[in-house]
């Protein structure tokens, strides 16, 4: 796990880092220090609220998170961790973005859209039957992992941490409208790895031939695969998350306009500017006194 990652995750309670950083549980923990700047994060967070309340947001969606709680956080979301009471208590697991996406790996029809649904689907109430089943979980994830003795730990983190996850996709499958039977993997599969080459060059790269290019297809096809997936253009993604992240920018912060085109990779204060303009309709600082 990234040594800045670990450093946004500051906690008082018992914290156990395992399988050479790229896994953190922690254990009664008082305090979830994530910058209150929205940030796209590194890692996957899983959180159980014990007992007291923390305000998290995930891009525009806003819940208050209280006991008997379940948050998912994944990685490359737009994510903030505030307010949280005096008596805030939670049990947290966090995973390296590589643990991730190995833990992903191993399933063979995640729909990219699921990623979609996970910004305002992120948190879930658990009944007293599902508490002693993350329970469960909890136990033997940090179990196997910390066990020196077992040749096939990293191993047996993926397939507990697939069975959770399988989960919580169950929950998006069910809900969704927006399966279609006898969907095409292939098309599937580049709209997913798109979406995770947005994550990772968002900000340096907001051309659509960029993406195409790592993808090894045309930027029609791209287009055409991401529009029938997701009922929105590649471009149109490319900028949302520029977006969205400069609006967090200039509502959560005391940046100044500079130091925010510095961070989010912008020329300067004119591009950012203009591009921010374009987009939206409104300047900089009209956005940031309506906000």
């Amino acid at each position: 796990m990234p040594n800045r990652d670990s450093e946004k995750l500051i906690t008082d309670g018992y914290t156990t880092t395992l399988l050479g950083d790229e896994l953190m549980v922690c254990e009664n923990m008082k305090h979830i220090r994530v910058t209150s700047v929205p940030s796209y994060t590194e890692v996957g967070m899983i959180i159980l609220c014990l007992r007291g309340t923390a305000k998290i947001c995930i891009f525009d969606n806003i819940h208050i998170l209280a006991k008997n709680e379940l948050a998912v956080i994944l990685p490359g979301q737009l994510v903030s961790i505030t307010e949280l009471s005096h008596d805030f208590l939670c049990n947290i697991v966090v995973l390296s973005r590589a643990l991730f996406d190995d833990t992903l790996s191993g399933f063979s029809r995640f729909s990219p859209l699921f990623f979609v649904y996970m910004r305002s689907h992120y948190w879930y109430e658990l009944t007293g039957e599902e508490i002693e089943r993350f329970k469960l979980f909890y136990g033997s994830l940090s179990q196997r992992a910390k066990d020196p003795t077992h040749f096939f730990r990293r191993e047996s983190v993926l397939l507990l941490l697939r069975i959770f996850y399988l989960d919580i996709y169950n929950e998006y499958y069910s809900k969704s409208h927006l399966m279609k039977g006898g969907s095409d993997m292939g098309k599937s599969k580049l709209a997913h790895d798109f979406f995770c080459l947005i994550m990772q060059h968002y900000r340096g790269h907001k051309d659509v031939a960029f993406y195409a290019d790592k993808l090894c297809i045309t930027s029609k096809y791209l287009s055409m695969v991401i529009k029938e997936a997701s009922g929105k253009t590649a471009k149109d993604w490319i900028v949302e998350y520029a977006i969205l992240e400069i609006k967090a920018m200039l509502k959560n912060s005391t940046m100044n306009i500079q130091e925010i085109s510095i961070k989010t990779n912008f020329a300067n204060q004119s591009s950012l500017g203009r591009f921010f303009r374009k987009h939206t309709g409104m300047t900089l600082t009209e956005y940031r006194m309506h906000r």
